[in-house]
This record gives structure tokens, C-alpha cells and sequence, in this order.
């Protein structure tokens, strides 16, 4: 791997981890159907959707991770060991937390354990303060909310270790290309 595309991949990661962070979004519909069969539909707009928000930071989950193979690739072509790229994720539960959720969100299952305790991507959501709307419309079996400050929308996402409390997500991932960063790339610079 040379320089351009280990230069393109990180600039993949920021613009990935900067469009996760951003709350602000066309807008979308939730539907529930209660327990007597009445469906009610809430129509939210100015801001991502909770899937939404849970599809990006899973990707930006993946490239994280798959920073790893790309990093000891370009270890091998400037001739530092690659294993020095193994031994940055042994000292980094971040990029443990990582590799368990980028592994289950591509296999869909997690057999093996990078962290040994199976770390899950939970809780993904937002809170919107009342500030931030500008408008609510009631009906019979729908709510409008009209979100017109999504800059004041709270994002939260948890990682959750088993057996442990849940961790913020997004310092999970800030922690994690950290690591990349100081203890991995900066070696291979130039």
C-alpha cells in the first residue's frame, strides 16, 4: 500500500466518522402499530433516522478495523515488522471494541472474541431537546415534528461489553483511529 492510498483510506475514515456524527438528515417515518392493531405514524423531519445512524456507524466501524489489514500492508512495503500492527490492537481495548463490532456487522454472528468480551453496538438514538423543534402536528394516528436545529440534536450510541457497562461509542471510534494514528501510521510516515 503506498502513500496516496493510505492517505485515501484515512481520509475515507474521517469523512465516514464526520457524516456519523451529524444528526442532520432529510428526515424519516417511524411506524408503530399498537396492541390494538391502530398503526400510528410519526413523521420526524430534519433529522437522520436511528438505522440511519446505526448504518453509518457501522461502517465507520468497518473501516476502522479494516484500517489493520491496509496498515500491515504498508508496514511490509517500508520494512517495519507487521506484527507491530498486532501488538497496537493487544494494547488497545478501543481497537478490540472495534474488531468485535466490525466482525459481527460482517458476519453477522461473533464466534471469536478480539476484546474476550464480545463487545455489541446498543442503544443507538438521539434525544431532541424542545429547543430544536419548531413545529409539532397532532393527528388522529400520526405525529409530525418538524426538527429545524439538528446542530442541538444529542446522538448516543453505546458499546457494550458483556459482563461490563456500556461505553460511549463515538469515543470508542475516536480512541481507536487515535491509536491508529499516534501508535501505528506515525511509524510509517514520511
Amino acid at each position: 500500500m503506498g502513500p496516496e492510498a493510505l492517505a485515501a483510506l484515512r481520509s475515507r475514515v474521517r469523512r465516514t466518522e464526520s457524516a456519523a456524527r451529524q444528526a442532520a438528515a432529510s428526515g424519516h417515518e417511524q411506524i408503530h402499530i399498537l396492541q390494538d392493531g391502530t398503526t400510528h405514524h410519526y413523521n420526524i423531519s430534519g433529522i437522520k433516522s436511528p438505522e440511519q445512524l446505526q448504518d453509518e456507524l457501522l461502517t465507520l466501524f468497518v473501516w476502522v478495523w479494516s484500517l489493520k489489514d491496509h496498515l500491515k500492508e504498508a508496514y511490509k512495503a517500508k520494512n517495519p515488522d507487521p506484527r507491530l500492527v498486532e501488538d497496537a490492537v493487544n494494547r488497545c481495548p478501543a481497537l478490540q471494541y472495534v474488531a468485535d463490532i466490525a466482525n459481527r456487522a460482517k458476519h453477522g454472528v461473533l464466534r471469536d472474541s478480539r476484546s474476550g468480551k464480545f463487545a455489541e453496538l446498543v442503544d443507538v438514538g438521539f434525544t431532541v431537546p424542545q429547543t430544536a423543534i419548531t413545529k409539532i402536528t397532532v393527528g388522529a394516528f400520526s405525529v409530525g415534528v418538524d426538527v429545524a436545529k439538528p446542530e442541538e440534536v444529542e446522538l448516543h450510541a453505546f458499546v457494550k461489553p458483556k459482563d461490563a457497562e456500556p461505553v460511549d461509542a463515538f469515543g470508542i471510534l475516536a480512541e481507536a483511529i487515535d491509536a491508529w494514528e499516534v501508535h501505528v501510521i506515525k511509524r510509517i510516515a514520511v
